[in-house]
C-alpha cells in the first residue's frame, strides 16, 4: 500500500505512532510543571481551564481548526491526504489524556528544581516526538501541519517556522486566559515562553546530531 509516494510498513506506522505516544508525554510533563504548558498545547489547555473539558476533547478541537488553517495557507496546493490529520486529532487527544494522568503520579514536590526537571524533559520529548514521527511521512500533526505548510509556500527552514509558529501559539493563549480565565498566565507561564524558543532549537540539534552520526539530515517538509 502507497501513501504519500513511500511503501505504507509497520515500521512507518510504528514510527509515526511512537512519535505521536512521546509528543503526549512531553506535553503532560509541561502541564505538571506548572510553569505553564508547552506551545503545541496553550491553546488547548486554555480550553480546559476556561471550559473544563478534558483536554483530549480540547486538543482535538484545536487541531482540527489548524486542518483548516492548513487549507487557508495551501489553497490549491491542499491535498486531500492532509484530511488524514484528523486521525491525528483523535489519536494524539487520546494520548494527552493517558499520559497526563500518568505523569501525574509521578512525585512531584513543586520545588524550582523539580519544575525545571519536567520542563526541560517536556521540551526534549516534545522535539524528539516530532523527530520520530515526522519523517514517517504519514500525516503531520495539526501543528506541524501549519509550520510544514507555511516552509512549503516560504521555502523557510521547519525549524526556524516552528519558533514564530509556537510563540504565535502563546500569544494566543496569553489573551485567552486574560479574557476569560481568572488569571492570564494560567495557561502560559515562563515555562511556556521558553518552550517556545527551545522546541525548535532542540529539534534542530537532534536533527543536526542525526546528521552528523548518519550523515545525512532527516526531512521535515513533505510537499
Amino acid at each position: 500500500m502507497q501513501l504519500n509516494g513511500e511503501e505504507l510498513t509497520v515500521k512507518r506506522i510504528l514510527l509515526f505512532i511512537l512519535g505521536l505516544f512521546i509528543m503526549a508525554f512531553g506535553v503532560s510533563f509541561s502541564i505538571v510543571s506548572t510553569l505553564g504548558t508547552t506551545p503545541i498545547s496553550s491553546i488547548a489547555y486554555a480550553l480546559v481551564l476556561i471550559t473544563n473539558i478534558d483536554i483530549g476533547i480540547t486538543t482535538f478541537v484545536f487541531n482540527a481548526a489548524l486542518i483548516l488553517l492548513q487549507f487557508l495557507i495551501l489553497r490549491s496546493r491542499f491535498h486531500k491526504k492532509r484530511l488524514l490529520q484528523l486521525i491525528n486529532c483523535v489519536v494524539f487527544g487520546y494520548f494527552n489524556t493517558l499520559a497526563l494522568a500518568v505523569v501525574s503520579q509521578i512525585p512531584f514536590d513543586g520545588s524550582v528544581l523539580m519544575m525545571a526537571v519536567f520542563l526541560i524533559v517536556s521540551i526534549f520529548l516534545i522535539a524528539f516526538g516530532i523527530f520520530v514521527y515526522m519523517p514517517a511521512n504519514i500525516a503531520p500533526l495539526p501543528g506541524e501541519g501549519c509550520v510544514e505548510a507555511v516552509a512549503i509556500v516560504t521555502g523557510w527552514r521547519f525549524s526556524t517556522i516552528k519558533i514564530g509558529f509556537d510563540a504565535t501559539m502563546v500569544a494566543i493563549a496569553l489573551l485567552m486566559c486574560w479574557l476569560w480565565y481568572a488569571s492570564p498566565f494560567g495557561a502560559v507561564n515562563i515555562g511556556t515562553v521558553i518552550s517556545a524558543f527551545m522546541v525548535g532549537f532542540t529539534l534542530r540539534q537532534i536533527n543536526n546530531l542525526y546528521a552528523r552520526i548518519t550523515g545525512k539530515p532527516v526531512n521535515m517538509v513533505h510537499k
